[in-house]
This record gives structure tokens, C-alpha cells and sequence, in this order.
């Protein structure tokens, strides 16, 4: 697989302009964040953000290989463990951050998951950041435990968002403590960049295009979001 950015394919995050909102990636696009938009930690409020460093991505074009519940990742894209407007965490275990095998997907999606970090940021400079679950293991397949397992998030194209909570904790949420309009904020963008599904919890009331936004069972504390297979052949 073609690395892409510099020859040793690692291309510094702090250095990304990345599109305008609605924009198609190009599959072998840079993915940087300009210095300038990372945001300031706020004055005051419930959840201070410390500075975050510098982010380095091993851009290279992945392929998601057959569906989200039978299918593998290849050449995939490793989240850092942190950046502008979000954090990871591991849903086995609810600690931070996420594992190391667990957060691999195709680099259309690791550009989006960047890309809602850094909108969030901007858009919401007080608030505490995104917590980003479980993407895809490196290699992609069968996504077991231990704690917490997954049907899908087999090829890459998969990732699972916490609700922002009312109360501003970076934490678990659920319906009695969930953010609504901040939710649905992020549900809607999510949309606008070209998801393909977002599945919500059935104790949230959020909507959105049908067919694409839909409610299902157990995903009253997270937002699980596809993005198309970036080749588009569904290979």
C-alpha cells in the first residue's frame, strides 16, 4: 500500500488544514490541524482541557474488505489516543484512553473522527471534549472482549461516540444525564459529512434523515456511526 505524506508516512496532525464542512476527502488527501485552531483551555467551567501535544498519523490508503459484520481492514489507520475536541477511552473497561488495538480504521474514518474533534472545538470551546470508543482492530474481523464486544466494527468503517452529558463531566452518559441539543448537534454533523448510518438508543430523543439516522437496542449511552467504504465497492 502507498504511504502517503512524508516518506516515512508519518504527517504531523498540527499541520492539517483539512476541507471545508461537506467536502469529500480525496483518498490520498493530507490530514493535518492547523496549530491555530487548536482550542484554548477555557478560563473557567467544569471540565478545564489540558494542552494538547502535537499528533502524529500513519497515513497510508486502507481498504475496508467485505461488511461491517463479516470483512477485515487493511493497511488501516491507527486514532491517536487524543487530539483537538476529543478523547478516546475503552469501553471494556471505561478508562482512558483507548486501546491500542482498538482504534484502527480505514483513514476516511480517522480524518472524520479528526475532523468532528476539531469542528467540536471550535464550535463549543467550553465544553469538554468527545469521548471516541472503539473504531476497528488492526487487522479488522471478528471484534470480541474481553468486556465489551461488537457485531460490526469489522472493516474499518465503524466508531462509537459518547453523548455529551449536561453536566459537563467527560464521562459515561445515558438518558438521564445526555446533552440533547448538543447530541443532536453532533448527530446532524455527523450527517452533513456524509455518514451512511447512526444508530441511537432508543431512551434518546434524536432524529435525523430515516434510513440513515435509526434507533436500536443498547446505544442509549453512544452514537454508533458509519461512514461508507471509501472505494465505494463494497469489495
Amino acid at each position: 500500500m502507498a504511504v502517503l505524506g512524508v516518506a516515512a508516512g508519518l504527517v504531523p496532525v498540527a499541520a492539517w488544514q483539512g476541507p471545508d464542512p461537506g467536502t469529500a476527502f480525496a483518498a490520498d488527501a493530507p490530514a493535518v490541524i492547523s496549530e491555530a485552531e487548536r482550542p484554548t483551555p477555557a478560563s473557567a467551567g467544569p471540565a478545564p482541557k489540558a494542552a494538547v501535544p502535537a499528533l502524529r498519523v500513519a497515513w497510508r490508503r486502507s481498504s475496508a474488505l467485505g461488511s461491517p459484520n463479516a470483512g477485515r481492514l487493511v493497511a488501516g489507520v491507527r486514532l491517536p489516543e487524543l487530539g483537538p475536541g476529543f478523547y478516546t477511552y475503552n469501553p471494556a473497561t471505561q478508562t482512558l484512553p483507548g486501546g491500542a488495538d482498538r482504534r484502527w480504521g480505514t483513514d476516511r474514518l480517522v480524518r472524520e473522527v479528526i475532523t468532528l474533534g476539531r469542528w467540536w472545538a471550535r464550535a463549543h470551546p467550553d465544553q469538554p471534549r468527545l469521548g471516541i470508543g472503539d473504531l476497528s482492530r488492526r487487522a479488522g474481523g471478528h471484534f470480541a472482549g474481553p468486556g465489551v464486544g461488537h457485531a460490526s466494527h469489522q472493516n474499518g468503517l465503524d466508531v462509537d461516540i459518547r453523548l455529551p452529558r449536561r453536566d459537563g463531566v467527560e464521562g459515561r452518559s445515558d438518558p438521564s444525564t445526555y446533552d440533547r441539543a448538543l447530541t443532536q448537534q453532533v448527530v446532524d454533523r455527523l450527517v452533513a459529512r456524509g455518514a451512511e448510518l447512526v444508530l441511537v438508543g432508543r431512551g434518546l430523543r434524536l432524529g435525523g434523515p430515516p434510513g440513515v439516522v435509526m434507533t436500536w437496542p443498547n446505544h442509549d449511552d453512544h452514537l454508533h456511526v458509519r461512514f461508507r467504504d471509501p472505494d465505494g465497492r463494497g469489495n
